[in-house]
């Protein structure tokens, strides 16, 4: 079989773009209020206790959660980008609870630029064996998929995570007029 690499990474790069432009849309005038409204039908959220910011993580994903909170949904952004970071390019020791939980929306939307940036900068530098080795893909599948599955997962999840901080603005614009 012939590889086409870089049409491959190509079309990677290009979903990521349409993913992160949505996600651009929702975030560029998201507010602080916003970020941290819950919705009546809300389900994983942030909160502060102590003085120090945690997230939900829910042990089903079944629909009667309810509606997960911006602040949450963005939480679960930088959740599973700097787990693959960690586990599939790094040492691999990184957990849940080690993810920051930001009260303020604009330090969010900077740890997110900041994701952005470094995952642009690993498409553009990946190697032939990178793109096709199944050792860059720890989180979440236990290297049993090709990086480039990887990616391609990795272009799903922003894009739908991206999707339901839309469908939470929505509901926040109607229940305020």
């Amino acid at each position: 079989m012939i590889k086409n690499n870089k049409a491959l990474i190509d079309n990677i790069k290009f979903q990521f773009d349409i993913s992160k432009k949505l996600l651009e849309y929702h975030l560029d005038s998201l507010s602080q209020d916003e970020y941290l409204w819950r919705s009546p039908n809300c389900g994983l959220y942030i909160q502060e206790i102590d003085g120090i910011w945690h997230a939900n993580f829910p042990e089903h994903e079944n629909y009667d959660l309810g509606t997960p909170s911006v602040a949450w949904t963005l939480w679960h952004i930088t959740f599973w980008w700097e787990m693959v970071f960690n586990h599939s390019f790094g040492d691999g020791t990184l957990t849940k609870e080690d993810i920051n939980v930001y009260e303020n929306v604009e330090s969010v939307k900077a740890s997110i630029n900041s994701l952005i940036e470094r995952w642009l900068e690993k498409l553009g530098n990946v190697t032939e064996e990178e793109l096709y080795s199944k050792c860059y893909s720890k989180f979440p599948f236990d290297n049993t998929v090709e990086f480039y599955k990887l990616a391609s997962w990795l272009n799903l999840e922003l894009m739908k995570n991206a999707a339901e901080i839309g469908y939470v603005r929505f509901e926040y614009a109607s229940s305020i007029s």
